[in-house]
């Protein structure tokens, strides 16, 4: 009877182990899921899409629409667009900071980009390019997040973490 005791004990005991390892190898899952989206959080706010400004004069009527939804500031942004055609790659347009909001840049014949507008201060019409040949305006946006992380954001949906 003693010895019958013993084995149940060992096999309670090794069940139990089992159990625990299942466990922890679930909450480590678990919490290797919540620092990927902790880390991703503010990059998935963000969002660049091809525009058109309906009350400018023809050569400032194409401009980037850039997206900030998160409430930290974004860095060193990069973003590669070209013509509707696909025929043309446009000047690489480079920014060291966006604060957090909604913003167009348009064209300029001259310096090829202007300056950064900030929409909640100048509300401005803004037709946004999100169908058909327009929806490919975009080809990538790289920034900086507030911690410094670099992202790549290519064909509008395509979230990376870049090393």
């Amino acid at each position: 009877m003693g010895a019958l005791g013993g084995l149940m004990a060992v096999v309670a005991a090794i069940v139990a182990w089992a159990v625990s390892k299942r466990l922890l190898e679930v909450e480590q899952c678990r919490d290797r899921k919540l620092e990927i989206a902790e880390v991703r959080a503010q990059a998935e706010l963000v969002f660049a899409l091809g525009a058109v400004l309906p009350k400018r004069v023809a050569d400032e009527k194409w401009a980037i629409f850039l997206y900030n939804g998160s409430d930290k500031p974004l860095y060193d942004v990069y973003v590669e667009s070209q013509r509707l055609d696909g025929s043309t790659r446009n000047y690489p347009l480079s920014l060291g900071a966006i604060p957090p909001g909604r913003f167009v840049v348009p064209s300029h014949p001259k310096y090829h980009w202007g300056s950064l507008v900030d929409l909640a201060q100048s509300p401005e019409p803004v037709d946004y390019l999100v169908r058909g040949k327009g929806a490919g305006m975009i080809v990538r946006v790289v920034f900086s997040d507030a911690a410094r992380r670099k992202w790549e954001l290519s064909n509008g949906t395509e979230l990376r973490l870049l090393a």
